[in-house]
């Protein structure tokens, strides 16, 4: 049989084949023998197979059900089937002889799609262990950093406790030093005079808001911590200073302002 007419039938085959799985899925109707399509498709299958020497490629069939997706592949072989159920209805030695070579191409796509799904399967698999070492690689890095850093904790945890422990000693002492020596002070004043003590307890009570402040500084940041406001960064030191520290500033403004009153307020002797 001549080249151009094998190539001329296997293009007809391969149209046939897919107006099959054009039409989709397969329904109660679509895959009875007496339908039209049925009968349709057998027509084309004679035109097809009328020369006894053609054999479709198989080559050209597999190729051709690459393209198309699982379900019209899963639909091609009822369509088959209904042909080849109508060719049985044909009582004739030449449709018997076409039902075979449609029998034939009918093994043939049922090989094929049977190929196709399970390398589908297992790129579906493939993809799908892939994803989970990747996974398993991210966790694994996490949990590695998660580690290191408990590890650094566990390190420095000593020397904190330490330092920690040295600072707040020092804060106790400050602070019973500053109370001794607003004791001694008051002990010291031969006259009540509410300025004077007024005046006193204020500059011993900023020596002490600005010692316990400093060592709460200190222990803030070796803890890893800040008692500082989340501010805007200025140019200018003290403006940056007042955002993030204002309750100080408040403070001795507040000082500053009884300090003054106190001044003021004070009989000229």
């Amino acid at each position: 049989m001549p080249n151009k007419i094998v190539e001329d039938k296997m293009t007809k085959l391969v149209g046939l084949l897919g107006d099959m799985a054009e039409k989709g899925c397969v329904d109660e109707l679509d895959s009875g023998p007496t339908t039209d399509f049925a009968k349709e498709c057998w027509e084309k299958f004679c035109d097809i197979y009328d020369n006894p020497d053609f054999r479709h490629s198989y080559y050209t069939i597999s190729s051709s059900l690459e393209k198309y997706d699982p379900a019209q592949r899963d639909s091609l072989p009822v369509y088959l089937s209904s042909a080849i159920d109508y060719a049985k209805t044909q009582n004739s030695d030449e449709s018997r002889r076409i039902a075979k070579s449609v029998q034939k191409l009918l093994d043939h796509v049922e090989l094929e799609c049977l190929r196709i799904n399970r390398m589908d399967q297992v790129k579906r698999d493939a993809d799908r262990a892939e994803s989970i070492q990747s996974e398993a690689i991210k966790l694994n890095k996490t949990t590695e950093e998660t580690g290191k850093r408990l590890d650094e904790r566990v390190n420095g945890f000593h020397e904190q406790s330490i330092t920690i422990l040295g600072i707040f000693s020092a804060v106790v002492i400050g602070f019973m030093s500053g109370l001794s020596m607003f004791t001694a002070g008051f002990n010291q004043l031969s006259e009540v005079n509410v300025y004077i003590i007024t005046f006193y307890s204020v500059i011993v009570g900023t020596i002490l808001f600005d010692i316990l402040f400093m060592l709460i500084f200190f222990i803030a940041k070796i803890s890893g911590h800040s008692v500082a406001r989340e501010a805007k960064e200025s140019k200018w030191w003290i403006v940056s200073t007042w955002r993030r520290y204002p309750y100080v500033y408040c403070f001795h403004f507040f000082a500053l302002v009884v300090l003054g009153v106190t001044f003021f307020l004070k009989p000229k002797v």
